[in-house]
């Protein structure tokens, strides 16, 4: 995918619209789960998602290659969450699968009391996520949802991957010490 999406940037670069819709295809869905695990209202997503593309478009000049081309678009993606977050300051609400998990009944085939019990601690831990600060949240996402390296997470945030990797513990940390409270247990 990443020598594909180069090679598709360089081809948009050249003026070649399609190519760029193309990387646009490639990339659209995971760029649109990141935003949705950052920011809170699904026209926020929409709206973010669009821009990202945006301004991908009008900066594909900048895009040396240095970094694969996700991690490029997932830094423009991150930047227009962050204006987001910024400008309205809004209260944290819970992910989309958490109110469903709220709003649906608990599991009743047999083990239902350990699948409810971890239905609850899912719940309760996408809760938690949701509430960090954007600083602990983006990295924590990027890397433990989204599967990137420490090095794309680094590069994605415009950070060092000691700060990346930083972040990303504190996030860890605070989240196993809220989980730890929830649970009852000494921290």
């Amino acid at each position: 995918m990443g020598e594909n999406g180069t090679r598709l940037l360089a081809q948009a670069r050249e003026g070649d619209i399609e190519a760029f819709a193309e990387f646009v295809r490639m990339f659209e869905r995971r760029v649109r789960a990141v935003l949705g695990r950052l920011l809170d209202d699904e026209r926020d997503v929409d709206e973010a998602a669009q821009d990202t593309f945006v301004q991908a478009w009008r900066n594909l000049d900048r895009f040396r290659g240095d970094a694969a081309p996700f991690t490029w678009l997932y830094r423009i993606a991150v930047n227009e969450a962050l204006q987001r977050v910024r400008r309205k300051r809004l209260d944290t609400r819970p992910l989309p699968d958490v109110e469903e998990a709220r709003t649906s009944p608990a599991p009743r085939a047999r083990g239902s009391d350990a699948e409810a019990e971890e239905h609850e601690e899912l719940a309760f831990l996408a809760d938690r996520i949701r509430a960090l600060d954007f600083d602990l949240r983006a990295p924590l996402v990027l890397r433990d949802v989204e599967g990137l390296s420490n090095q794309e997470v680094a590069d994605a945030l415009g950070l060092t991957v000691p700060a990346a990797k930083s972040r990303i513990h504190r996030a860890r940390m605070q989240l196993r010490q809220e989980f730890q409270e929830w649970r009852g247990q000494p921290g």
